[in-house]
């Protein structure tokens, strides 16, 4: 077992020779050894506390929680959490106890169960749980017995066996957690009495306890081995490791038999690994690690390799390697930047792996964190169009098909994509190219302006209908137009802003898709054409860039639907257009590239909390009407688009956790003014465009995870429509996945459990839901708010597998009429409050005449909703005195 400095209490027997010839061994072995892969380790932010000991879990919410461990000194009560997002920590509510060497675990409802551990040189035997929706601490019941070094694991039934540990009289014996009373029941005692060993929970839903410390000090690790039955609550020996090992790691593969590999055993640390096949109960020895570790952790890779990182040696490791199961090979892989054991490594839901703290030197202790990453993207052709085109629109639908419209060169043609064919459609009732096309919560799609055969450009509209697929006309726009932006608001009304016509346009439309009629509403500041247009997760939408007919424009400005306003918001840092405009699952804004007088490779982020834009790291490649795809795993994926040099092939994707791009794999066909489409197994479908002349070719995009289809999660149905203010709820199989990571212990950082993310199809806003109940083949999330109504994927994640994405339309339930309540005059303006449904949409109108026409009252912003579905307007002009009145309405 270790000390807190990190040393081997048990290792004194090592020499100081023997140490420093092992050190030269172990470099000069790693200097040529080849890698696995083309992967790479990002640093991250660090953590706010150095630890080591601690513990990491994924929480339902894609945030990683970090709590308590050593940080060369004391126990730390500490907790922070983690945004993959970002790439930065937030210190959370604090434990009630300070504590190392203790196990967490999430439970189905969420919250997180912490157990044990080690305090002021006492073991401990209290827990205590962390809600994620509250970020606080709260105690619950204490288990029978102190320990530390033991293994806390989650049972198919939902309870959690702990079982052995230190410090006291619970080495022998395990006991069952029952989140619904919060009390412990004894589960039996074990054969072995042990700490520092490994609990794999089984594909059967046995849990195989392997080696550790039986404390005998003539022993440095032992081979007993024996299994825990929830069904009958019995223990029973079964075959011993072929190797005694403590401080080891053990994985359950995609193939049902578990490896275990490293750990200190006799006389120090080891390499070898060994299978254990639960069918036969048998233990096989296979090829060893490249390096002897102890201490080390262990994650399963979504294409079913496993990844060890770090641990101790005859030093601190840097040191990974990848195991293959096909070919029983152990290779290694780019090494970590910093030496550590006593670390945890945790799978994300993008396929990332976070390694996170640990013992850095013989004495110390660090807060560095760092993410792994494999992928490496590539992309096949599929079908292609039977219509060149290129200035078309493509729209994934809620049939899970894609439609392609009209373009140039493709006269009134429609086409429809699924599984790998085009198939021709109904015609559009006029040819149209550079229009725009717009989900609606009806499921029709929106086709709007854009230019005819003679192009010239067009005031009409029309909807296509994927129910009977046809076309037909609803209502025309005000003005004619083409390149302009359409965005679908959270009233659900699509704001039409700019364009071109017969000179450059200001004016702004909205479509009512109840009569099907479009009303005038305020106008851009700037006139603009070819520019971006983004719905903020706040409801606003933010206006970036364009051709403003005498030059370029920096400008940018945000819409209001309450208010039916522009104002101006923080300038670009560059003058762009034909640029993508990509929203952050963080909230912010990416724009990439575009064209001012030369193709631009710079990109920009704005910050709707502060109104500003700030460069961030440049493309690889400069670039012009590319396209910007933000994937399930929250990168951007940047790809074709012009140059000087032409079309390009390439593609480059954005990490906002480190602000960094890297260049992927290809696309097959240097292509501009082409389409693209995130599909709902996760893929990336790109269509048509021009390189040297239209063309009609079609590429499937794969991020490179490389999972095996049998590995997806299945949701089987989702609850569906959503109302805002209600639960999402999915049911299917394998929602619990292969393997709950590596130990069991500190070191275990699980992501056997689903975690579902929503993602607007519209705006591309994403979040993942927190959960009130998880289990093998159910997730039921807390009520969904602050999220656009419209079609969204629903998608289930496990072990950083993705599953396909199921289509839910998102409903604002229909608004009540509002009682006002609390209205009082403040010193800083007029106050007032009312109730309503969740993510009701809400302008109020002023004046200080009542007898004043309606046309002639003031539309005010300033409606805020905190906390769901409680309204709060303040009308700070409001404050010498006379009167003043107001009229709520819904826009």
């Amino acid at each position: 077992m270790k000390s807190a400095s990190g040393t081997i209490l048990h290792a004194s027997r090592r020499a100081l020779g023997l140490l420093a010839f092992r050190l030269v061994w172990l470099v000069l072995i790693s200097a040529v050894e080849p890698r696995a892969d083309a992967a790479s380790w990002t640093t991250n932010a660090p953590m706010i506390s150095a630890c080591q000991s601690h513990t990491a879990t994924l929480l339902p919410n894609g945030l990683v929680l970090v709590a308590g461990g050593w940080n060369g000194s004391m126990a730390l009560g500490s907790a922070e959490l983690f945004d993959l997002n970002t790439g930065k920590w937030t210190a959370t509510g604090a434990m009630t106890t300070n504590r190392y060497y203790h196990t967490s675990t999430l439970l189905p409802d969420g919250k997180v169960l912490v157990v044990g551990g080690k305090s002021g040189g006492a073991t401990l035997s209290s827990a205590e749980m962390y809600d994620p929706s509250s970020g606080t601490w709260t105690n619950t019941g204490a288990m029978h017995y102190s320990r530390n070094f033991h293994t806390a694991t989650l049972l198919t039934n939902g309870l959690v066996l702990v079982v052995g540990g230190y410090g006291g009289s619970g080495m022998g014996n395990a006991e069952l957690y029952h989140p619904d009373t919060g009390l412990w029941s004894a589960a039996g005692t074990l054969n072995t009495g042990r700490g520092n060993h490994t609990a794999t929970l089984l594909a059967n839903g046995q849990v195989l306890i392997a080696g550790g410390w039986n404390g005998d000090i003539n022993l440095i690790g032992i081979t007993n081995v024996e299994i825990f039955d929830p069904s009958t609550g019995s223990w029973m020996v079964t075959n011993s490791l072929n190797t005694p090992r403590q401080d080891h790691t053990a994985t359950l593969l995609g193939n049902g038999k578990v490896l275990v590999a490293g750990g200190a055993s006799n006389p120090g640390a080891t390499n070898s690994v060994e299978l254990f096949d639960p069918a036969t109960g048998t233990w096989t020895t296979i090829a060893s690690m490249k390096t002897n570790r102890e201490a080390h952790a262990a994650s399963l890779l979504p294409n079913g390799h496993l990844l060890v990182t770090g641990g101790y040696g005859t030093t601190f490791l840097t040191g990974a390697e990848v195991f293959d199961p096909i070919s029983g090979t152990w290779t290694n892989t780019l090494s970590l930047n910093v030496p550590r054991q006593a670390h945890t490594s945790t799978m994300l839901p993008n396929g990332k792996v976070l390694v996170a703290g640990g013992a850095d030197v013989l004495s110390g202790v660090t807060g560095t964190a760092e993410i792994y990453d494999y992928a490496a993207g590539f992309s096949t052709n599929t079908g292609s169009l039977k219509i060149a085109r290129d200035y078309h629109t493509m729209t994934l639908l809620p049939n899970g098909k894609v439609l392609v419209a009209g373009g140039n060169a493709s006269g009134t043609s429609e086409e429809l994509y699924a599984n790998g064919t085009w198939t021709t459609n109904s015609a559009t009732i006029v040819a149209r190219n550079n229009h725009t096309a717009t989900l609606l919560p009806s499921g029709t799609v929106l086709l709007t302006g854009g230019t005819d055969s003679g192009n010239n450009p067009l005031s009409s509209a029309e909807l296509y209908d994927p129910v009977n697929g046809t076309n037909v006309a609803t209502g025309s726009l005000p003005f004619a137009r083409q390149g302009h932006t359409a965005t679908l608001l959270p009233n659900g009304k699509v704001l039409v802003a700019g364009g071109a016509y017969s000179g450059w346009g200001s004016q702004c439309e909205v479509y009512d898709p109840t009569p099907g009629t479009w009303t005038l509403t305020g106008s851009l500041n700037a006139a603009r054409c070819q520019h971006a247009a983004t719905l903020l997760a706040q409801g606003k939408v933010l206006v970036s860039g364009g051709d403003g007919f005498t030059g370029y424009l920096t400008s940018a400005e945000l819409y209001d639907p309450a208010a039916g306003t522009w104002t101006n918001t923080g300038a670009l840092e560059a003058a762009r257009q034909w640029h993508t405009q990509t929203l952050l699952p963080n909230g912010k804004v990416l724009v990439a590239g575009g064209y001012s007088g030369k193709t631009l490779a710079s990109a920009e982020l704005y910050d709707p909390a502060t109104g500003t834009w700030t460069n961030t790291a440049s493309m690889n490649t400069a670039r012009a009407q590319h396209t910007a795809t933000l994937l399930p795993n929250g990168q951007v994926l940047v790809a074709g688009g012009e140059n000087s040099s032409g079309a390009l092939t390439n593609a480059e994707m954005y990490d906002p956790a480190t602000g960094s791009w890297r260049t992927n794999g290809p696309l097959k066909t240097a292509r501009y003014r082409h389409t693209a489409a995130l599909l709902p197994d996760g893929h990336v479908l790109f269509a048509g465009g021009y390189g040297g002349n239209y063309l009609a070719n079609a590429e499937i995009y794969d991020v490179g995870l490389a999972f095996a289809n049998s590995s997806h999660p299945q949701p089987a149905w989702i609850s569906a429509p959503l109302n805002l203010g209600n639960g999402l709820v999915t049911t299917g199989a394998l929602f619990r996945g292969i393997s709950e990571a590596s130990t069991g212990n500190s070191q275990d950082s699980s992501a056997d459990y689903p975690l579902v993310q929503m993602r607007s199809l519209e705006s591309g806003q994403t979040t993942f839901l927190p959960t009130t109940n998880w289990g093998v083949n159910l997730f039921a999330s807390l009520p969904v708010t602050g999220f656009p109504p419209g079609y969204a994927l629903a998608t289930v994640f496990v072990n950083g597998i993705q599953s396909t994405s199921g289509i839910v339309n998102v409903h604002v339930p229909v608004r009540m009429p509002p009682w006002l309540t609390q209205a009082a005059t403040w010193t800083n303006g007029f106050q007032f409050s009312f109730t309503n449904n969740v993510n009701a949409l809400f302008g109020v109108l002023a004046a200080t005449n009542l007898a004043q026409p309606l046309t002639n009252w003031t539309a005010l912003g300033g409606i805020v909703e905190t906390p769901p579905g409680y309204f709060q307007f303040t009308d700070p002009q409001a404050t010498n005195g006379g009167q003043r009145f107001y009229q709520v309405y819904a826009p």
